[in-house]
């Protein structure tokens, strides 16, 4: 194996040891024992893909989808379960981006265009 793909498994290994990984499967476990959190990211995602479709015909969704779609994102951000579920998911992905941003940068000698440094990078 190359030392590449020996370092990747490193960092296989370490990913899936992280806190951050970690807390995404803890919630992941009390997202499906919490029947209220489910029963709401079922709904979600339901309504999410009735909108999709939607978009994908052209069609623009009325105004009573609008509102039921919105009031099922207001049941998310108020169930505790979801909103840590949520908040672990996030962590997780920063952690991703910041690995991604340091392979980035040894690809390409620049770090990963960002908002905040948009305007000296060549990447965009």
């Amino acid at each position: 194996m190359s030392r590449v793909l020996e370092k990747a498994a490193e960092l296989a290994v370490a990913i899936e040891e992280s806190e951050e990984l970690k807390q995404v499967k803890e919630m992941q476990v009390l997202l499906s024992q919490d029947e209220e959190a489910e029963e709401i990211m079922n709904s979600f995602f339901k309504m999410q893909q009735q909108l999709y479709a939607l978009q994908e015909q052209g069609i623009e969704p009325d105004d009573e989808l609008n509102a039921q779609f919105n009031a099922v994102q207001d049941r998310m951000e108020g169930n505790m379960t979801v909103a840590k579920y949520y908040q672990s998911q996030a962590a997780l992905g920063q952690l991703l981006q910041q690995i991604n941003s340091l392979i980035t940068k040894a690809i390409t000698g620049q770090e990963e265009c960002t908002d905040e440094m948009c305007a000296n990078c060549t990447g965009c």
